[in-house]
Formats: C-alpha cells, sequence, structure tokens
C-alpha cells in the first residue's frame, strides 16, 4: 500500500453489484445471483471520456524490470519508488537517474505466501519519516510444511510450535534507505506456519491518522475435503489451520480481517470509536472494523468518498461442479465497498459474494448440514475463541466467477485474457491540485481503480459513494491498446498507485511463480497528449566476467521514438553520473573489478528523454543452474514424492556445488497463478505434491510449479550472483478445457470428469498441452465421445502421430487406453482428429517423474568387531545406519522389539544413536522416503557387557532333546539341553529359540543339563528349535537343533440351561464350558443356536471368559420344547466341537 499523503489513495479489488440489507442465496445452483441491468460501457456518457479514452494519449515507461518477486510498491514525494519483494528485499527505483538497488533485506520467515509484504509511508511522511512494513519475522518455526493430521503420540499442544505471527512495523527513513535498527514494532497478527495460504497484509490510512490492516485467514485453499468450497474442516485430530472459521470466523482472532487502529508516538495503538467491537467485549478483539473476509490483499481508504474499498478472493469450486454438489457458491471473488462509519462481517466463511450461502458441511463424515443463514450465524467450531452468535453478513458490492453470466458484469471475465481470478484492488483517483501535465485527467476524479491479476488487465469503477452502488465500469489502458502502441501490456499487475505527479504506478508481477520473473517490471503509466517520451532499451554483451579486463559491447538499436523521431543517446558506462559517450552503439572496457551500474539516456528533439540500466559485473558471473531430474513438464499424481537432483555451473566456483546454497520452492500452480506450499534447500530431495491439492475446486487448472535458485559465494570483493531454474510439474489426468484450444467449443457437461469438456473436435483444429515430457509414461487413456480417431502430435498440430486412439460409436464417453513409445525430451503434445468428436480428458498412463524407488540401507558398528570375551563388546557401541534415497527420505528408524515399535534416527545425527548400558540389543533398521517406500529391513545384533571378562578358551557342544517329537497345543513340554565341554562341567545360560524369537532360557546345573519350558502358546507347526548355550569367562558358546511339531488339541463343549423349564416371561440362560485335551484354556466364541421344529428361532454369540466359560442369555421364549445346540469353532491351536441340549418352556 502507498501513499505520501492521507488523500493520495490506493483502492483494491473492485467487483460491481450492490445490495442493501442482507440477501440469502441457497440451493444447488449457487453460481451467482441474478444479474442486475447496468449501463454496459457507455465511454461517452462523461464529459472528457474522448480524449480520457483515447489510449494514444497515454505513455507508458518501464521504469525497472528489477523488481525480485514483487508484491508491493509506495511512491515516495520526490518520485522515487520503494517496492518490495517477498525474499525481504527492499529496492529503491529514481526514474531520474534510472538506476535501481536494494536498500535493505528485512530478516524474514519465507514459506509458502509468507515474507516480506506491504510498504507504506506515514500521512505525516515528509515530517515524521516513518515508513511502514508488514513481514513474517523469523522465529523457531519448523521447516518444511506442518503435516495434515495430528502426530501419533502427540497431542493438540503439538500445533503450538508452527505458531508464528505477521507483523506490522515502522522504521525511519534516512533518505537512502530504512534504519532497521529504529523499528518500532505496532502490531503482531498470530497466524499458523508451515501452509499455505492467504496473508491479506495491505495497509492505509483514514483523515483521522487511523490505520486500516487486511489480514488474510491463513487457510489453504486445498483443505482436505472442502472441494473449492468453504475449508471449514474441524474434524478430529486435523491440522487447525484447516478450519477457516477459527481466523474470519472469530470475533476473537485477528485473522480474516480488516483492523483499524491508532498508532501513537510511542509505536502503541489505541482503538478508534466506532468499530465492531467496543472495547472490553467479551471474547472479541477491539481492533476489528470488517470481519469475515478470506484474502483482501489490497485495500485502499479514501478519505475524500469517505469509503474503504478492498478485495476478496474466493475458493475455487467452478459452476458445473456447485450446481451439482449442492455445497454452496461457485468460486466467486469480490470488491467491496463501504463507509468508513460502516463496520461489519463480511461472511466468509460462512458466506461469499452475493450473501451465497454454504453448508455446514461435516468435513468428519463428509455429510452435508443446514445452510448458513445470512443473518443469523452460527461459529460452532471447536477452535472458535469468540462468539459463538455472530454479526450478520453483509453481501459484495461487486462479485464475479469464471465466464460470462456467472455475474451481473460480464465486463469483469471478458476484457482480460488468462484464467482464473485475481482481483487486484487500485486506488480511488483525486487529481493532485498541482497536477503537472502527466496527470490523469479529471475525467477519472473519484474512479476506482481495479487490477485482475489473473487476467491482465485493470478497470476503473464509477460509484456513487453516497450509496456505494457501481454504476459503470471501463477498461483501462487495455493492451490492445498497449501494444498497437508499442507499450508493453498489463501483465499480472501486483500492485496499483497513483503517485503525487498524478501518474499511474503499475508493479506487475509477470508469468511465472516464487521468482523474479522476467516479464515483471515496474512502470509509470502517464497522460501525454502529443509528443511521447522515447523508449529507452538496450543490450550488453556480456554482462559479466570473471576478471578484468572486461569489453562490452553497448546497443541500443532496441529504442525507438512514439512519433519516429531521430533520438540521440547517451551513456554513462560506470554510474557515476557523467555521461561517457554519444551513439547508438558503444564499447566499454572496464578495467577494474567492481560491481557497476550502466545507464543509457535516450532524449527526442523536443526534449523528452527516458532513463534506463542494467548491472555490470566485473568480477562475478552469475551460476548457471540446471535440473538433472525430473523433466519439465512430467506427470504425477497428487501426494506423489517427485525426486529431484540440482546441478550447477559457476565461473568462479566450478561445478562443485555448495548445496546449503541451493534453495528451491514447490508451490500448487493454480490458472494463472501459484501458492508457494513448501521450501526447502540442498541438491537432492523430493517436492512432496499434496494429496490434498484437488480439494483446491474440482476441474480447477491445477499444476506444480517448482523454482529453484543458486546464490554462489561471490568472488573478487563482489557480492554473490544468484541464478534459478523452473519448472512445471502437471498431473497425470489433462482436462480437455485446460488445453491451448484451436477450433474447439468448451462446455458444460455434468458426466465430463470435472464438469466440462470440448467439442467439435474436426480438421484443423487442435488441443495443445505444454510443456510435456513423457519420462515414466508408456501411455495414455482418451476419453471421448462421438466415434473416430483421435491422433496424438509431438510439436506441431500437423506432426505425424506417434499413437491412435479409435474411440467407439454411440453415446456417452469412452475410455480407450493406448500405449505408444513416448518421444523423448519436453515438447509439446497436440490432440487431432477429422471427426468433429467431444473430447473430455487425456489421462497418462504409467508413474511419470514419480518417485519409484525405495531407500536403499545398510549399517555400521563403532567399534566395528567385538571387544570382549564371547563376542561381546565391552564399550559403548555406536550403531549407525546409512540410507540412500533418489528423492528425499522422511525416515530412518530402529526397532528393538522386532518391529513392534519403531524409533526415529535423526538426521543431524547422521541417523546413528549410541548404546551405553550393558545388554544384548537385536536390532531392525530401515528407511521411508517422500513417496511411502519403505527399505528392505535389516538387522544387526550384539552385545555389550561393560565388565565382560576375558575371551573364552574351551570348547562346548550344545545337543537338544524332547521327551516327544509330537505335542499337543498347550503342552508342548520341555527341552532338555546338555551341554559338554573339553574340559570340565559348562555353566551358565542356554536360551532356546525359534528363528529370532526366544522361546525360553535356562540355568545348566552341576551336570551340565538344564531343562527349559516351553510356551504353552508355542504355535502349530513342525518347529526347529535352536538351543544356544551362551559361554562364559571358561567356555565357547555352541548350539544345536532339535524338531518339534505341535498339533492342534481336542476340545470338549459342555452345556446346561437353567431354568429348565422355563416360564415364558423369564429368559433362561445356557452356562457353556469348553475344555481341551492339553488343558489348554480355550478362547474365542461359542455359537447358541435354539430350534423348536427343526426352525432356527434364534442364534446367539457368547465370548468365552479366561476359564473358558460363557453364559448366553436365551430371550425369552413362548412355551414349546426347544433344541438347544451350542458350537465351539476352535482357534488355530484348537480343534472345534458342538454338544446339544433341550429346554422347556411352560407356564
Amino acid at each position: 500500500m502507498n501513499r505520501t499523503q492521507p488523500r493520495s489513495n490506493r483502492g483494491r479489488r473492485a467487483v460491481a453489484f450492490t445490495l442493501t440489507g442482507v440477501l440469502t442465496v441457497t440451493g444447488l445452483a449457487l453460481g451467482a445471483g441474478p444479474a442486475l441491468a447496468h449501463d454496459g460501457v457507455d465511454h461517452g456518457a462523461e464529459p472528457g471520456a474522448e480524449a480520457a479514452l483515447d489510449w494514444s494519449n497515454y505513455e507508458k515507461t518501464t521504469l525497472t524490470k528489477d523488481v525480485g518477486e514483487p508484491l508491493d510498491l509506495a511512491v515516495l514525494p520526490d518520485g522515487r519508488v520503494l517496492h518490495t519483494a517477498r525474499n525481504g528485499d527492499i529496492r529503491l527505483t529514481d526514474p531520474s537517474t534510472g538506476v535501481t538497488r536494494i536498500t535493505n533485506t528485512v530478516p524474514v520467515y519465507a514459506n509458502s505466501e509468507d515474507g516480506l509484504q506491504s510498504i507504506g509511508l506515514d500521512p505525516d511522511f515528509e515530517e515524521n519519516n516513518w515508513v511502514y512494513l508488514v513481514y513474517a519475522p523469523p522465529g523457531n518455526t519448523p521447516a518444511g510444511s506442518a503435516p495434515n493430521t495430528l502426530p501419533a503420540g502427540e497431542d493438540e499442544s503439538y500445533w503450538d510450535r508452527w505458531v508464528g505471527v505477521n507483523r506490522l512495523s515502522r522504521f525511519q527513513w534516512t533518505g537512502n534507505g530504512i534504519d532497521l535498527a529504529s523499528e518500532q514494532q505496532i502490531l503482531d497478527v498470530e497466524v499458523q506456519r508451515g501452509q499455505c495460504c492467504h496473508v491479506g497484509a495491505d495497509f492505509d490510512w483514514d483523515a483521522e491518522g487511523n490505520l486500516y490492516l487486511s489480514t488474510g485467514d491463513n487457510t489453504p485453499a486445498g483443505t482436505p475435503g472442502a472441494n473449492g468450497f468453504a475449508p471449514n474442516n474441524d474434524a478430529p485430530g486435523m491440522n487447525p489451520g484447516f478450519d477457516a472459521r477459527r481466523g474470519a470466523g472469530n470475533t476473537n482472532d485477528l485473522r480474516g480481517k480488516i483492523l483499524r487502529i491508532h498508532v501513537e508516538e510511542d509505536g502503541s495503538y489505541t482503538i478508534p470509536e466506532g468499530n465492531l467491537f467496543p472495547e472490553g467485549t467479551e471474547n472479541t478483539r477491539p481492533e476489528i472494523f470488517v470481519m469475515g473476509v478470506r484474502n483482501p490483499f489490497k485495500l485502499d481508504v479514501d478519505p475524500e468518498t469517505n469509503s474503504l474499498t478492498w478485495g476478496d478472493y474466493g475458493p475455487d469450486a467452478t459452476k458445473a461442479v456447485a450446481d451439482s454438489a449442492g455445497r454452496g457458491p461457485m468460486g466467486l471473488v469480490e470488491w467491496n465497498a463501504v463507509g468508513l462509519d460502516e463496520p461489519h462481517n463480511s461472511g466468509w466463511p460462512f458466506v461469499h459474494g452475493p450473501n451465497a450461502a454454504y453448508n455446514d458441511w461435516d468435513f468428519a463424515t463428509a455429510t452435508p448440514g443446514a445452510f448458513f443463514d445470512p443473518e443469523n450465524l452460527v461459529n460452532d467450531s471447536r477452535w472458535n475463541t469468540g462468539l459463538t452468535n455472530l454479526p450478520p453478513a453483509r453481501p459484495a458490492t461487486l462479485y464475479y466467477g469464471d465466464n460470462p453470466g456467472d455475474q451481473p458484469w460480464d465486463e469483469l471475465v471478458s476484457f482480460g485474457t488468462g484464467n482464473g481470478q485475481g482481483p487486484m484492488g487500485g486506488p480511488v483517483y483525486h487529481r493532485p491540485a498541482d497536477a503537472g501535465p502527466d496527470a490523469w485527467p479529471a475525467y477519472w476524479e473519484g474512479k476506482a481503480f481495479f487490477g485482475e491479476f489473473s487476467q491482465d488487465y485493470i478497470a476503473a469503477f464509477t460509484v456513487d459513494w453516497d450509496s456505494f452502488e457501481v454504476t459503470h465500469i471501463e477498461d483501462v489502458t487495455p493492451n490492445a491498446a498497449m501494444t498497437a502502441e508499442g507499450w508493453p501490456p498489463i501483465d499480472n499487475p501486483m500492485d496499483i498507485e497513483f503517485g503525487p505527479d498524478g501518474s499511474m504506478y503499475v508493479l506487475d508481477y509477470g508469468d511465472g511463480f516464487f521468482r523474479a520473473n522476467p516479464d515483471a517490471g515496474l512502470h509509470r503509466i502517464s497522460y501525454a497528449e502529443g509528443n511521447k517520451a522515447p523508449r529507452a532499451a538496450f543490450t550488453a554483451t556480456p554482462t559479466s566476467s570473471s576478471s578484468a579486463p572486461l569489453t562490452v559491447e553497448f546497443d541500443a538499436s532496441a529504442s525507438s521514438d512514439p512519433e519516429g523521431s531521430t533520438l540521440t543517446y547517451e551513456w554513462d558506462f560506470d554510474g557515476d553520473g557523467t555521461f561517457d559517450a554519444t551513439g547508438v552503439e558503444a564499447e566499454y572496457t572496464y578495467t577494474a573489478i567492481k560491481a557497476y551500474t550502466a545507464r543509457l539516456k535516450v532524449t527526442d528533439p523536443e526534449g523528452k528523454f527516458t532513463l534506463t540500466s542494467r548491472a555490470i559485473s566485473v568480477g562475478n558471473q552469475a551460476p548457471e543452474v540446471t535440473l538433472a531430474y525430473p523433466e519439465n513438464g512430467g506427470f504425477f499424481t497428487w501426494g506423489d514424492a517427485v525426486p529431484f537432483q540440482v546441478t550447477t555451473q559457476d565461473a568462479e566456483d566450478g561445478t562443485a556445488t555448495d548445496c546449503t546454497r541451493v534453495s528451491w520452492t514447490y508451490g500448487l500452480g493454480h490458472d494463472e497463478h501459484a501458492h508457494p506450499e513448501v521450501s526447502g534447500t540442498g541438491c537432492k530431495g523430493a517436492f512432496k505434491t499434496n494429496p490434498d491439492s484437488p480439494e483446491h475446486g474440482p476441474g480447477a487448472l491445477l499444476y506444480g510449479a517448482v523454482v529453484v535458485t543458486y546464490r554462489d559465494a561471490g568472488a573478487n570483493g563482489l557480492p554473490a550472483a544468484t541464478g534459478e531454474a523452473t519448472l512445471r510439474l502437471n498431473p497425470r489426468e489433462q482436462q480437455a478445457e485446460h488445453s491451448a484450444r484451436t477450433g474447439v467449443t468448451v462446455y458444460a457437461d455434468e458426466t465430463a470428469l470435472a464438469g466440462n469438456a470440448v467439442r467439435g473436435l474436426g480438421t484443423g483444429d487442435s488441443l495443445e498441452f505444454t510443456p510435456v515430457s513423457f519420462s515414466g509414461i508408456t501411455g495414455a487413456v482418451v476419453r471421448a465421445n462421438g466415434g473416430g480417431e483421435v491422433q496424438l502430435r509431438w510439436g506441431a498440430a500437423d506432426a505425424a502421430p506417434f499413437a491412435t486412439a479409435t474411440i467407439p460409436a454411440g453415446a456417452g464417453w469412452k475410455d480407450v487406453e493406448i500405449a505408444f513409445d513416448a518421444p523423448e525430451g519436453t515438447g509439446d503434445l497436440f490432440v487431432t482428429s477429422a471427426d468433429d468428436l467431444a473430447v473430455d480428458a487425456i489421462t497418462m498412463v504409467g508413474p511419470g517423474v514419480a518417485d519409484v524407488a525405495a531407500p536403499t540401507v545398510a549399517h555400521t558398528l563403532a567399534p566395528a568387531t567385538p571387544t570382549g570375551a564371547g563376542g561381546v563388546f565391552t564399550e559403548p557401541v555406536r550403531f549407525a545406519v546409512q540410507a540412500a534415497d533418489n528423492g528425499a527420505l522422511a525416515s530412518v528408524q530402529y526397532s528393538r522389539d522386532g518391529g513392534a515399535t519403531w524409533t526415529n534416527l535423526a538426521a543431524n545425527q547422521q541417523y546413528g544413536v549410541t548404546f551405553s548400558e550393558s545388554g544384548t540389543y537385536d536390532l531392525q533398521y530401515r528407511a521411508t522416503d517422500t513417496q511411502g517406500l519403505v527399505s528392505e529391513v535389516g538387522s544387526v545384533s550384539f552385545t555389550i557387557d561393560l565388565d565382560a571378562p576375558e575371551e573364552p578358551t574351551v570348547d562346548t557342544t550344545t545337543t537338544a532333546t524332547v521327551a516327544a517329537a509330537r505335542v499337543p497345543y498347550g503342552k508342548p513340554g520341555e527341552v532338555t539341553v546338555a551341554v559338554s565341554a573339553a574340559e570340565g562341567t559348562a555353566a551358565g545360560e542356554v536360551v532356546l529359540t525359534l528363528g529370532e524369537t526366544e522361546v525360553g532360557r535356562g540355568t545348566l546345573g552341576a551336570d551340565g543339563t538344564a531343562v527349559v519350558a516351553l510356551d504353552p502358546a508355542l504355535g502349530v507347526g513342525s518347529h526347529t528349535l535352536t538351543a544356544s548355550f551362551v559361554g562364559g569367562e571358561v567356555f565357547k558358546p555352541s548350539s544345536g537343533t532339535v524338531r518339534l511339531t505341535v498339533a492342534r488339541t481336542t476340545s470338549t463343549v459342555a452345556a446346561t440351561v437353567s431354568p429348565n423349564p422355563v416360564k415364558p416371561a423369564v429368559a433362561a440362560k445356557a452356562t457353556v464350558q469348553v475344555t481341551t485335551g492339553s488343558g489348554a484354556v480355550a478362547a474365542g466364541d461359542v455359537t447358541v443356536t435354539v430350534k423348536r421344529n427343526n426352525q432356527t428361532v434364534a442364534t446367539l454369540t457368547g465370548t468365552l471368559d479366561a476359564s473358558g466359560a460363557s453364559v448366553v442369555s436365551l430371550g425369552r421364549l413362548p412355551e414349546g420344547t426347544y433344541k438347544v445346540d451350542v458350537a465351539y469353532g476352535g482357534t488355530a491351536g484348537i480343534s472345534g466341537s458342538t454338544t446339544s441340549t433341550t429346554l422347556t418352556v411352560r407356564s
């Protein structure tokens, strides 16, 4: 946000539909309310429209392309521009010199959408020099993403470790940067970290000096079970971040709000009168002015119109899904305009748009509840700490969906190109009193500006500021007109401001995510009838080197003049403020190791000029970053882990990559934007995709978006340089409607996989999917109807097909699977047909780039070999697991109880643990990767005896015998173990084992024998028992084996019924006793069947107790004689048996 004085305002995200009172929209077809009549786009209706809407009267100047990952801007009174990047960088661009530099880097917690957000100037900046920031300060938050569900063994306090804050602070401006040491921390908003999304974080002031701060609901768009509707998931064990009611719907929480405070001299704040809840109201926060918002990313406060305006994002259900699901409205976004005396509840996450209601979905059982009533909203979330009964909801001023017909004002989805909805508001324009020739005309006075991030356009709303009704919408600087004039197009507008000169400043994010996009930039759009400023552009070859001297060729031939006039060119090669050369082309040799800024000034005959610059690095070249795998455009299934490996080449550092300098971000791509989900460091690992990502909204265009950066070590005293690589990962199911389409029509079809499909795919038509890599793909399933052939082609729509699917004739969708030898590398997939078919989806067959290789494990012991008598260790032993995976390890574990329980080994301890106590250690170990693949289980056994004697010297022989080679279950008998010694009589313990399991233990007597009783629970089967003599100070260990067969034992059932006879009103009971031939206690169930005249009257079940008995009530029966059959089914070791008795029932 930013303004230099209270009247220079910034509004954001406008949507035109005003309702008075409260409107409820429920039912199945919740796409939008009925379209209200409006005046369309009548450009001639207002004075000055002809000149103001003649886009040839404007000029667009690119002030800088050096913006990082841009988020917000502020225009200083002297015309310089501050702008922020998510990584914490604050840049200062000076249009008078053409130079951009990083003035400060604010330390931030950077995960998902967190980081440095907005920047703004105090209304009295020229007197007090305060610059305000909203940012996520670093803390002790665990790395990576929080789990979806509560980990085993944890209670709900576990979630506390993921709690952090987003902070509003102010700093002193020094003239060329902010003084980080001067920070006054004003307000912390507690948030849940380790998850995406919705930060909000914009701010502005009213005429009274009150500050308005927007906050997002801090809830993922892909909440499990949400399916593109309201994420109100408070099911037991789920991450509390999945419930938007805990924040936006909570009167006692600052998230999902617009706050209003007054900042005092010492940086503290007070509460102005007139907020939603008076101070002291129980279970409320007095800072709240508006509650119930989702992601009010940009807002504006305009004292002249007494208005607060903001845009709000919505969830992602398509209209087709909303029409069929019955859970609430399709994904709508909003723009709202209210008076500064109108605190209220905007309704999220209970209603959205025109108060279209969601139902109270039970996420634990996936069943619908009643629809929320916007006039009587109830927050019964288990995470709610505020009021249960909420203020009534106020409908949006404007809202819009995906396509024409989804909203009253179809201009909102027709002005731009691109997919999705990305409402970014802009300022309410007020022409400066001392406006110069660059100021926008008075025609725009009082209009609210709006940017559409996903659709690449800026609009202006004419608003009746008494009723806050939007009466007129205009497409501002449309891209068709801009490109026709030779200006750069609007490209994902992130922030819009009017500066003190009356020009519009636009911060474009560009295409791509979590990175400094090549088409990002800071631009100024000025009114300029007649002569326009020239466009300055130049190339420099090369721009960096490892050593001096460096000779650079400069070429400004890409510069131009709108009027075609001859330009003059001035070059400042070293950035010292003095121009060193003239001419379109120039050459300069840099003789010293240094970071330089080369500037170009282009001037037309009337004296209008433009400056631009670029960095020249002599002494350090940026590294090249490559992803060895996966291939760009590879396919995966949601929930997969996708292994990756990063390599780098650096002119100064060579190919030896410092993996601590590799940073990566994986995010959920959605239409034209993305939600960063997890970040990490390292050269090798795996991008863990979220299995709940499709909950973003059925039918939404979703994909994985990855950015990898490498920051070198710097060289020759120059700062570090950064290189990057990007890739896109595609879900295996590719919807036809999401392709680049030629000659086909998208239509709604409830039988299609995602509610939409394309039709009319015939001769000359095509569907294009890009980028695509068939790595790990062996075929595809083509889902189409109409009868005919569908061809898959590589690289061009007229290339030879590499696979063809024959679609059977007949109504309905046909799924046809085809196998193929896929083209190699990354390219473009074209789908064609000559048969006028409808196509729903192409689903790839095969794992794609998902992890398919389990980890491998090995172990080491230190010391490596036993050091004591009897093969024992006489000192502590360090056990370590060496685990390797082509992706990322999720856990490395060991078990001491045969795999019944597992203990995690810490990565920072090199997956090792030291055992220091005497004892026998029978260890198993394994590793699991983030795909869930588990290694083979390794094992090792060793004994530690810290007081062990010297190695024994006398050989022994161990034999084992049994009294009977075949015994009944429950009475396995005994094993006689005899140990003979070469000298003397052996003494010590003998151990009986079955496989790796100990089944008995005994001590040798004076005759060198021991009788070891076997466990009565020894299972049925033929067993080889091993008798091991453990040895001692003198005697060496030895072992022998014996065979023993355990057979099933018999059982006998006895049953009595009492009372017998019995009256009809009394329930008799059957007492059952099961005994076994071996004396083992019978376990399990008995079945009691009551019959009369050979007809079954009742079948009852009883469970045997610890004595093998059970009492079963037979229930009240009519008069008569009954046969009572009792059956025992037996167990693995006990055979079954039956008995019968009779029962007489009479009065």
